[in-house]
């Protein structure tokens, strides 16, 4: 049954190849297990580990936490290497991705690789269909950015597939907590402190803030605003947050809804905002009304897009590496296409860039 020139535990790998080979042991299916093969084969539980091992190695299995060992496509074996690189983004046209893609970009051109572009909108439909879509084309490896990523997520069974074919896969932006994933993120959570440091040191108690529920970035961004608040001694008053989804964002800064904003934020002298086109828009709408910012209304806002630098008034920004996410990404997936076994998790640290929509108060 086993090969009795070749040591024990490659005898088993070549035994459960053949199985894999001949279609015994099926694609998707759970591999034997350890035990199984100790006394199948009457060896230790080390010569089963390492026969298991060898396995991984040539990519034929692979091990979830938790749950066992799975068998992979055989054809993966074959595959020629496309030079083309998925990636998926939320939007296009917001002010950080387009540099985002520009230095992805860059980077893989000079490796003679290409990228087919998809976007989600930030709709689960919308990614699950992607996600399908990509694992049907030919592509080496996969750099994403998750769809409502402070939610759970039904896609998870897709991004599966991704790791059991050994197509490597890198989020930016944010991740999903929920499984063990590479990613290059901002420090959101830093970023926010910043921000309420520069309000504070500019005589501002009563700060306001408008936050994403749906994305990990709004949540940290949150976490962030709270944490310093509470380590600057200041009272938090959930009154003064004001959260808003994907769905919810045309309707909550719509001209309709003004004098509600207004209301809301009428005992404040400050606002931290998502980003900076959730700032924009607020000025935009505070023109019409009796509010100046920002003698009345400061403002601090995430992204530092070149929106910020042409607002009517510029705006103070924490910084956010798009072009060296872009760059980051594009040289973590092409490492991790010849070294299956790379890891990373990075996060860029953010700085503020002071404008001029911070007004200084007095005394």
């Amino acid at each position: 049954m086993l090969d009795a020139n070749l040591p024990k535990y490659l005898a088993i790998a070549e035994w459960m190849k053949n199985n894999i080979h001949n279609n015994t042991f099926k694609y998707g299916e759970k591999l034997i297990s350890e035990n199984q093969l100790c006394e199948k084969f009457n060896v230790s539980r080390q010569t089963a580990r390492q026969a298991i091992s060898t396995l991984e190695q040539d990519g034929l299995v692979t091990r979830r936490r938790g749950s066992g060992t799975y068998i992979n496509h055989t054809s993966k074996m074959m595959k020629v290497a496309s030079h083309n690189i998925g990636v998926i983004t939320t939007y296009l046209d917001d002010h950080v991705f387009p540099y985002i893609i520009s230095g992805a970009e860059k980077v893989l051109s000079k490796q003679n690789y290409n990228m087919t572009l998809r976007l989600t909108r930030n709709k689960v439909h919308n990614e699950r269909t992607q996600l399908l879509s990509l694992l049907e084309s030919d592509i080496d490896g996969l750099i994403v950015e998750g769809t409502k990523t402070a939610l759970p997520n039904p896609n998870m069974d897709v991004y599966q597939k991704f790791y059991d074919l050994n197509i490597p896969v890198i989020f930016i932006n944010a991740y999903y907590q929920a499984m063990p994933c590479n990613y290059i993120v901002n420090d959101d959570v830093l970023g926010a402190r910043l921000a309420i440091r520069h309000l504070i040191e500019n005589g501002h108690s009563k700060i306001f803030g408008i936050f994403k529920h749906d994305d990990q970035q709004g949540n940290n961004r949150y976490k962030g605003f709270i944490d310093e608040l509470y380590e600057q001694e200041f009272n938090v008053d959930d009154r003064n947050i004001l959260w808003y989804s994907t769905e919810s964002q045309e309707d909550i800064f719509s001209p309709g809804q003004l004098p509600i904003l207004a209301e809301k934020l009428r005992n404040c002298t400050a606002v931290v905002c998502y980003n900076d086109q959730i700032a924009m828009r607020l000025i935009q709408l505070f023109n019409h009304t009796d509010i100046d910012i920002p003698s009345d209304l400061s403002i601090v806002s995430f992204d530092n897009t070149s929106v910020a630098e042409i607002a009517a008034v510029p705006l103070t920004s924490v910084t956010h590496p798009s072009k060296e996410v872009g760059k980051l990404a594009a040289q973590s997936i092409l490492t991790m296409i010849e070294n299956p076994h790379h890891r990373i998790n990075y996060m860029f640290t953010p700085e503020l860039v002071v404008r001029e929509s911070v007004y200084r108060l007095e005394g």
